[in-house]
Parts: structure tokens; C-alpha cells; sequence
């Protein structure tokens, strides 16, 4: 397919998990109502998007045998950050891998679907740019920003750190691994700051006497409202890459939001939840990450055989892209 993407290897970085209700018990809440994730991973003291980005695309760059310096492009896709911009988690992975000065360097922030958003980036640039090889990097460290002790942050509580990376190339001699063809989305702009970090902006630089500053909060909004945007957002993301590629994938590679929603979405793009690459049970939904964690688990696992539908969200936009064999 034309200006498709070659995927040539990948790479993840997973502290330790352990079980959400035992977080919850700690923090001196009640986890009898929770039905999300039942593990998820924490970072260790040392991890940080940039050590633990880095580490993951060392492992990618091994997978697909590729040295650093052939990198034209590094796009870091995930939200978390080891200190505020002007600061680059893109640059500091790129000068921990060797990748050289005629490499780019992008940092996205588009919430939990910023690693199909790269995707879809990287396959743009690498064909304006004369083909070559990219790394996308998602990277998040926010268990730390989770009050488990909050029952109104229930939905926040399975989410889980850790880090993925893979790499791809256009016109190139580097042996594929599967094809990435491209991606549609659709977005709710409405919805932007569902999940809020409310202190450290321009708009609220400092927090209150009392109020820890990089905790996030679930902002009001209907749960039987949320479902039915979720369910619409896929809907509508599947069927825009559906009638741009003809196509009908039956496996599915996801960003794990939440186990109920693995429900809800599948019955939403009808795809039955057993062909879903579950990988959330294991390690809470880790963001951005949560694709690349997934791929990686297909390609070591049998690798693409089929076509497969790869989606992502955050409350304000959604995506779909399709991931064929070689």
C-alpha cells in the first residue's frame, strides 16, 4: 500500500505491578465499588518518561536491528513529563540513544492517543521527507498524580506506569515486521479537561495551601453520557477507516482505558472482547504506551498474520488505524 509505514521492531519498559485494591486499602479507602484493572505498574523512584522512554527504545532499536543514527525522526507521544517545556522528553531519549543532530525531535500531547496519532504523523513525514526510519516513544509516569484515597477518582485508579516504543521506516531495506496503512479520527473537543491537572498552567500556576499541584481529577460528567460519546467515538473513527481502506479487521489492539469499556467498545465496532489484545489486566492502563505494549505482545506472539484494527481514545478525540502483514 502506498506511503504505508514498514514496522520494523519493538521495545517496552514495565516496573513492577501490583494489585489496585491493595493501593486503595493503603490509602485507607473502600475498593468494594472498583471494577476496573485488577494489577497495574508503578514506577520505581529512578523511572521517569525520559529513563524509561529511552529504555524501551533501546529495546526497539535492538529488535529491529537498527542503529540510532540512522533516525530521522523521534516523536514522544506520551503526557507525562520530567519537568514542565521548554524541556524535550523527545531530546533527552534522542541523546541517550545516539541519535544524531540531523535527527528531529517532536514532543505530542494529544492525551491517550498519542501513539496512533505519531503513527499517522510519522508515516506523513517519513514520505515528505524522502522515506527512512522513525521512532514513536510513550512513555507515562502519573500513577503518582492518583489519589487512591478518593472515591470520586475511582476511574482513575487502575491507571498504571510504564513505557513503549516502536520502530518504523518508509523506503527502506530494513525487513518489516508487519505495515501500518494509516489511521482516521474523530473528535469531541468539548470534552477536553475530563481528566484534569488543574494547578502549574497559566490559568491556576499555583496550587492552594493544602491542594497537592499535580493531582488529576475526573471532572463532572455523566457516566451513562460518557459511555454513549465513547461508544459514538469509536463508531465513528472504525467507520471512516473502514470506507477509506474497504476493510473489516477482526483483531483488535487498544488502548486499555478501563476493563467495563473493553465491553462497551466491542460491542460498539462488533468485534467480539476475545479477539482484543488484552494487556491491562497485567499492567493498568498506562496511556499512550497501551498500543505499543500491545504491539509488541502480538509480534512476539505469532507476529501479524492478519489485519488488525488499532484504536485509541481520550475523552476529547478518537482514532482507528489499520495494521496489516507483510
Amino acid at each position: 500500500m502506498k506511503n504505508a509505514l514498514s514496522v520494523l521492531g519493538t521495545g517496552i519498559y514495565l516496573p513492577p505491578s501490583s494489585p489496585v485494591r491493595d493501593r486503595v486499602v493503603e490509602a485507607g479507602a473502600d475498593p468494594s465499588e472498583y471494577q476496573g484493572w485488577d494489577n497495574s505498574c508503578h514506577a520505581l523512584e529512578e523511572d521517569h518518561p525520559s529513563t524509561m522512554g529511552a529504555t524501551a527504545l533501546r529495546k526497539a532499536l535492538e529488535d529491529a536491528n537498527v542503529d540510532p543514527a540512522e533516525l530521522k525522526l523521534v516523536i514522544f507521544a506520551g503526557m507525562s513529563r520530567d519537568f514542565l517545556p521548554s524541556w524535550s522528553v523527545a531530546m533527552d531519549i534522542m541523546q541517550t540513544c545516539g541519535a544524531k543532530g540531523t535527527c528531529l525531535g517532536m514532543d505530542m500531547t494529544v492525551g491517550c492517543l498519542g501513539a496512533l496519532n505519531a503513527l499517522d504523523v510519522a508515516q506523513g513525514w517519513l514520505a515528505v521527507h524522502g522515506g527512512g526510519v522513525a521512532a514513536i516513544v510513550a512513555a507515562e509516569r502519573w500513577t503518582y498524580t492518583v489519589d487512591f484515597a478518593s472515591i470520586e477518582n475511582l476511574g482513575l485508579w487502575g491507571h498504571g506506569d510504564g513505557a513503549g516504543a516502536v520502530v518504523v521506516s518508509s523506503d527502506t531495506d530494513h525487513p518489516a515486521k508487519a505495515s501500518f496503512c494509516g489511521a482516521e479520527f474523530v473528535s469531541q473537543s468539548d470534552l477536553n479537561g475530563t481528566v484534569l491537572v488543574e494547578f502549574g498552567g497559566t490559568r491556576n500556576p499555583i496550587a492552594p495551601d493544602g491542594v497537592t499541584p499535580f493531582q488529576r481529577k475526573l471532572m463532572g460528567i455523566d457516566r451513562v453520557d460518557l459511555r454513549v460519546r465513547y461508544s459514538d467515538g469509536y463508531t465513528n473513527s472504525y467507520n471512516a477507516l473502514k470506507a477509506r481502506f474497504d476493510c473489516r479487521p477482526e483483531r483488535v489492539i487498544i488502548n486499555q482505558t478501563a476493563r467495563l469499556f473493553m465491553h462497551l467498545i466491542s460491542a460498539a465496532i462488533d468485534i467480539p472482547i476475545e479477539k482484543f489484545v488484552i494487556t491491562g489486566d497485567k499492567t493498568g492502563h498506562a496511556g499512550s504506551a497501551d498500543i505499543l505494549v500491545g504491539l509488541d505482545q502480538v509480534l512476539r506472539n505469532g507476529g501479524v498474520t492478519e489485519p488488525y484494527l488499532v484504536a485509541g481514545s481520550t475523552p476529547y478525540a478518537f482514532g482507528s488505524g489499520l495494521l496489516l502483514p507483510v
